[in-house]
């Protein structure tokens, strides 16, 4: 399936997305206006996080769009021009991944949506689909910035796209209200908490958007009081980084859906192929702890070509939401200054703040965010399908 040409993406890509509309009807056959059982509500957030984790047929593209768009990828090959286009930020309003870029995240927030509209549904069920919601704006925010706010009483029809600061402050509400709901982070059942969310990655994730808001005093706060509870820890070997690991989303194998993982590795050579950039490469001492996630021994054997090995090769890659590590630079920022020597300890490094948060959060789809902080204009253009069925959105 990998190695089809365009035409037979957009035929698959089209006949995907009926297969998932078809998909979310089922997912949202369940009478939302009904008292539903607790578990029959569940349901519905699996079917949530599985579009998180999921958004399409092709979901290594959605996921990976901020990454391409970005600076720590150095392309080995293009199989498909719309990739390339991504990359050099030159995608035009008719291509047809856009297209799955916009309305694919969406998917998402119609599920959480229905979530919010069952009466049964419970506060905590709630937070856990606000943070989903929240999730799904930040990755659209993060491709478009300007985008319609959709939630749970909208119906249908045209809807303007709201500024980027608006669409911040409505995540920003919806993680306060996931914060302050969903359970706590349990330690003792760590493996389990951490694919799901938690009161800890509502908190992370705010902290996060606070930053990209601006306000990195209100950020700094979210941080240090994750650090400081003592439930999360740097780890001294990350390439064992459950200690880290505040949110993640698990890769299944039988089902395909962590392709993100195979596309960073050499196997992927023929066809949409990304090594590790040489700037990013040349910020890793040779004692650098983090060294051990770059392949850099294999290089004789990959023409030079350094991958990152951070995630699985195999289809199964998990999709890193939060780890404690940002909290300790999003602390040091806002004026923690030991913190990040904290890290630098465990890092064995010596990098400036910014360049640590390169390194350290590589391919976690935060460098292109980092990137518009730093005054970098490129927006994706809405896609014309969007357009012509959303009059308003210009």
């Amino acid at each position: 399936m990998k190695k089809l040409s365009i035409l037979f993406l957009a035929i698959g890509l089209i006949l995907s997305s009926c297969d998932r509309e078809l998909d979310i009807k089922s997912e949202a056959s369940l009478d939302a206006t009904a008292n539903l059982s607790t578990s029959d509500v569940d349901k519905l957030l699996t079917g949530a996080y599985k579009s998180i984790m999921e958004p399409s047929a092709y979901p290594y593209f959605n996921i990976m769009a901020g990454e391409i768009m970005s600076d720590n990828y150095k392309p080995v090959k293009f199989q498909f021009y719309q990739v390339q286009y991504l990359h050099e930020h030159i995608v035009p309003e008719d291509d047809i991944l856009l297209s799955y870029y916009y309305k694919d995240f969406y998917t998402a927030v119609t599920r959480a949506n229905t979530i919010l509209r069952v009466p049964s549904a419970t506060n905590e069920q709630r937070g856990k689909a606000r943070y989903v919601r929240a999730l799904s704006h930040l990755r659209l925010y993060d491709l478009f910035e300007r985008v319609p706010i959709i939630d749970e009483t909208y119906v249908s029809g045209a809807i303007a796209p709201s500024s980027g600061k608006d669409v911040l402050a409505f995540i920003i509400e919806d993680l306060k209200y996931a914060k302050a709901n969903i359970e706590k982070f349990d330690v003792a059942n760590a493996s389990l908490v951490q694919l799901t969310p938690t009161s800890e990655a509502a908190s992370a994730l705010l902290a996060r958007v606070y930053r990209m808001n601006g306000d990195i005093q209100s950020a700094g706060k979210e941080a240090e009081e994750l650090i400081n509870s003592g439930k999360f820890s740097i780890s001294d070997n990350p390439k064992v980084n459950s200690s880290e690991v505040i949110l993640k989303f698990a890769g299944n194998l039988a089902e395909t859906n962590g392709s993100w993982g195979w596309i960073m590795s050499y196997d992927a050579r023929t066809w949409n192929c990304f090594a590790a950039a040489d700037d990013l490469l040349a910020l890793i001492s040779a004692n650098d702890t983090r060294r051990s996630l770059f392949d850099f021994a294999q290089a004789p054997q990959t023409n030079d070509y350094v991958f990152s090995n951070k995630y699985s090769p195999n289809d199964d890659s998990d999709l890193l939401i939060s780890r404690i590590p940002e909290m300790y630079l999003i602390s040091a920022e806002a004026g923690n200054a030991n913190r990040l020597a904290e890290l630098q300890a465990k890092r064995k490094s010596s990098l400036s703040l910014d360049n640590e948060r390169r390194l350290e959060l590589s391919f976690e789809w935060v460098r292109w965010s980092d990137l518009v902080l730093k005054g970098e204009k490129y927006r994706l253009p809405y896609p014309i399908s969007a357009k012509n069925s959303n009059p308003l959105l210009k």
